[in-house]
């Protein structure tokens, strides 16, 4: 299964960028939410950055990512507790894979939700997998207008939330990452189930 973030893996966490996003997102994360013995989906995981620093406080870790490339990077770092699905977040993956039997704790995604055709479907699948009371909190390039094909507004990213089912939603831009084309905003969205 090729796609087009294959070409980026081999190097991705060369771009200091990269991880500066991913110690943000935690940062935030552990702000808000204790890590300790949950179970967590991490969508959209990418090289792993962001399951390598919950995996010490987690029980489990679903790393999730449409690319093979991203994933095989993920195997080497070797987290004993995080378990790599090679494939997209579908209704007939969640029907059909051991990995999505239990319900989850908490579902992060870091930089993904932006970048998808259909993050309304994304995110009313995600609501589906969550535990009573489980947490959804999604990271992306928080831009000025709907038009674009990476990033979300505020008011799209809680729009998506409510639409989903979570009864408490919270959009905030609660830091700034430097990157080649200068700062970026980035805004973190919250839903609780």
């Amino acid at each position: 299964m090729s796609n087009d973030w294959d070409e980026y893996a081999a190097t991705w966490e060369n771009n200091q960028a990269t991880a500066v996003f991913a110690q943000s997102c935690f940062e935030e994360l552990t702000a808000i939410t204790s890590l300790t013995r949950k179970t967590v989906l991490d969508f959209g995981c990418g090289t792993g950055l962001l399951s390598q620093l919950m995996s010490p406080c987690t029980k489990q870790i679903i790393a999730l990512d449409g690319s093979e490339s991203m994933i095989e990077e993920l195997d080497k770092k070797a987290l004993v507790n995080v378990e790599p699905v090679v494939d997209f977040l579908t209704r007939g993956l969640v029907a059909q894979h051991p990995a999505f039997r239990n319900q989850f704790d908490l579902v992060v995604a870091s930089s993904v939700c932006g970048f998808l055709g259909n993050p309304q479907e994304t995110a009313n699948i995600i609501y589906t997998l969550l535990d009573e009371y489980g947490l959804f909190v999604h990271w992306d390039w928080a831009v000025d207008s709907d038009d674009l094909d990476y990033g979300m507004t505020t008011q799209r990213a809680e729009t998506i939330l409510l639409n989903a089912g979570f009864d408490s939603v919270t959009v905030s831009v609660p830091f700034e990452v430097e990157t080649d084309s200068g700062t970026r905003p980035v805004l973190m969205g919250v839903g609780r189930k």
